[in-house]
């Protein structure tokens, strides 16, 4: 009976001296403590005034304002007023697309590596911390994922859909084999429990598909408690697709074309997000006659105004393919500008490019704002984005995952 009585007694002394232990263990840590700061958090509150921005490991620990406790091991950095922002989301990423100057493409799983790395790099040093890509050959997002994830190398922190689904022919192999090809609702079912189990994150389908086939690869990945993206459309704009996409509950809706009004409403109604990315749509369509008043450009920004004025939340993405991913990250910021030119407040543009990116992503819980206990990715930029959205280009200091990386 008295070991019985001990017992419980022991487990609890031992909890507590681990608990001291752990909590010690915390103490020795170095903090980050950002003071004399300007911070616009991401939710859409005016920006707040001398606050204390506290890091600690690869978390924020605290947002304060006054005077703040400093050990002498801490690391105080003075911003002198100088804005924070989250880290940037690019909701519509390509990494590791063949460069046309090659001719014929370069396609292998070996140079699509070797071009990830200097494109996730370059879009870090602009601010941008988190990048979906949407679409990439065969494994190798998944693996950049894997190796950024292991410390390997250092850019963007990818969030990756792997392979993209589509009908035999379809979208995704229209040029050459960037897709995974398969037909029936078993088979994109199927498709679908093979690029989670790989490792995505969330997954893209593109058309063709049948209403059968979308269905079977919605229902699938919820029921995995993931998240769908779907390409709004293409073949001459036969709107079925998207209309099936909005019906059975897509989580977003890429690119502002291909929508008609119908499925607009339905997008606003039931909070299915959109990465409209009017820029690369706008310059792919017009190549060299790409100029901001050529009048065939508007139809993406029409579609733009349309989704907001239906309420639907619209995530900054670039989807630079080919020749033009060597325009990034300058195309990101071109794309926040145009939603300030098509109506957005830039205060609306920051939450576009910050939370509704992380939202859109299903990463709302960890990235996106910069709030106590959120992973610990921000920005400082020289001048006022809310005056002038533009001087988001000026970013003179970027952390990632609690660690100055520029």
């Amino acid at each position: 009976m008295k070991t019985k009585t001990l017992l419980p007694a022991a487990i609890i002394v031992l909890t507590f001296i681990s608990t001291i232990a752990f909590s010690q263990e915390k103490e020795k840590e170095q903090r980050i403590i950002l003071i004399n700061a300007r911070l616009i958090d991401g939710t859409g509150a005016d920006p707040a005034e001398n606050v204390n921005i506290i890091i600690r490991g690869t978390r924020f620990e605290k947002i304060s304002s006054g005077r703040v406790y400093q050990a002498e091991k801490d690391k105080v950095i003075d911003l002198e007023g100088r804005t924070v922002l989250p880290g940037l989301i690019d909701a519509h990423f390509h990494m590791n697309y063949p460069d046309f100057s090659d001719r014929p493409p370069l396609l292998n799983e070996a140079i699509c590596a070797y071009r990830s790395v200097p494109y996730l790099y370059n879009h870090l040093m602009s601010g941008i911390t988190t990048i979906f890509d949407a679409g990439g050959y065969k494994a190798t997002t998944i693996m950049a994922k894997k190796a950024f994830n292991e410390g390997y190398i250092t850019g963007s922190r990818p969030v990756v859909c792997g392979e993209r689904i589509n009908g035999t022919g379809g979208h995704g192999v229209s040029r050459f084999d960037m897709a995974t090809e398969v037909d029936g609702a078993h088979e994109f079912r199927k498709a679908v429990r093979q690029q989670l189990y790989a490792g995505a994150d969330i997954i893209k389908i593109l058309p063709p598909y049948s209403q059968a086939e979308l269905e079977a690869a919605i229902e699938e990945t919820h029921l995995q408690q993931k998240r769908v993206a779907v390409h709004s459309g293409i073949y001459n704009k036969q709107y079925q697709f998207v209309r099936w996409a909005a019906a059975m509950g897509a989580d977003i809706i890429m690119h502002a074309y291909a929508l008609p009004d119908d499925v607009i409403y339905e997008m606003g109604m039931k909070g299915i997000y959109s990465v409209p990315t009017m820029t690369i749509m706008m310059k792919n369509q017009l190549r060299d006659r790409f100029t901001p008043d050529n009048k065939e450009a508007h139809e993406y920004e029409i579609i733009f105004r349309k989704l907001k004025d239906a309420g639907v939340k619209m995530a900054i993405g670039t989807d630079a393919l080919y020749d033009f991913m060597k325009e990034n990250p300058a195309l990101y910021f071109l794309e926040v500008e145009r939603f300030v030119k098509n109506g957005y407040t830039e205060m609306e543009a920051i939450e576009a490019a910050t939370r509704i990116g992380a939202e859109a992503l299903g990463i709302e819980n960890r990235l996106g704002t910069v709030k106590a206990g959120k992973t610990a990715d921000l920005i400082v930029v020289d001048g006022d984005p809310l005056s002038d959205i533009s001087e988001l280009r000026n970013v003179i200091r970027v952390m990632q995952n609690g660690r100055f990386v520029k």
